[in-house]
């Protein structure tokens, strides 16, 4: 690979049914794209530089590198492009990996800024993480979620799932995770209940924070995303 870092991006995509195929096509538009604007010799210098901590300043609409996997007459196809999200105006460059839930059969969206993925980065496996998870139900609503861990970030989410099927917490985020996605279960297995289902889990958005940061630096950055994002909000799951 010339600029993907395939340690950090196996990493942080731990779990995830991504493999060395899916990683060329990446590193391929990666490469057309420092062609084009030599965005990803800057960030190989900036990672060398100044390492995980720190922001990598743009202007303009937001450098969106998308890659998309689905399955196709049998046979997983994976494509990747570039881009520019007017939207975001300002906003670093970013990595949105585009899955398909096997199993419930809904959009999963993973997001990593884009210089965690790039060389130069130090390796951030035993680092600290923040994540958002978002769960969207019926289509809409979006509800949100936000932890620290020490390892695969995704395969922490699993746990959560888990945690949330065994039915024994009564906290936000697990609770709701089991109502949606038992809801989600029963509609493609055709179950008709006498009451219409009230929360339907219709898609997942996974989010990576901060990465490569220590312990206190992740509590801080959870501590203020949940402050400002998810206890002082009607649609977040975290609890104090």
């Amino acid at each position: 690979m010339q600029y993907l870092n395939v340690q950090n991006f196996s990493y942080l995509c731990q779990g995830i049914t991504l493999d060395k195929k899916d990683m060329e096509v990446i590193d391929h538009v990666l490469i057309a794209l420092n062609t084009k604007v030599g965005l990803l010799d800057r960030l190989v210098d900036h990672n060398k530089i100044k390492g995980p901590n720190s922001t990598f300043e743009t202007n303009g609409p937001q450098i969106i590198v998308v890659c998309d996997k689905y399955l196709a007459s049998g046979n997983f196809l994976t494509t990747a492009s570039v881009i520019l999200d007017n939207g975001s105006s300002g906003l670093p460059p970013a990595l949105h990996i585009n899955l398909q839930s096997p199993s419930l059969d809904i959009p999963q969206r993973i997001e990593i800024p884009l210089r965690y993925v790039i060389e130069g980065m130090i390796p951030l496996e035993g680092t600290h993480i923040v994540y958002l998870h978002a769960l969207q139900i019926n289509e809409s609503e979006i509800f949100v979620y936000y932890g620290i861990t020490k390892r695969g970030w995704m395969k922490r989410f699993k746990e959560h799932v888990r945690l949330a099927l065994k039915g024994k917490s009564e906290r936000k985020f697990p609770k709701l995770l089991r109502e949606a996605i038992v809801e989600r279960m029963n509609m493609l297995l055709k179950k008709t209940e006498s009451k219409p289902a009230k929360n339907i889990l219709t898609g997942s958005y996974h989010v990576v924070c901060a990465a490569g940061r220590s312990k206190q630096d992740a509590v801080d950055i959870e501590k203020y995303l949940i402050k400002k994002r998810s206890i002082s909000q009607e649609e977040g799951l975290n609890m104090i």
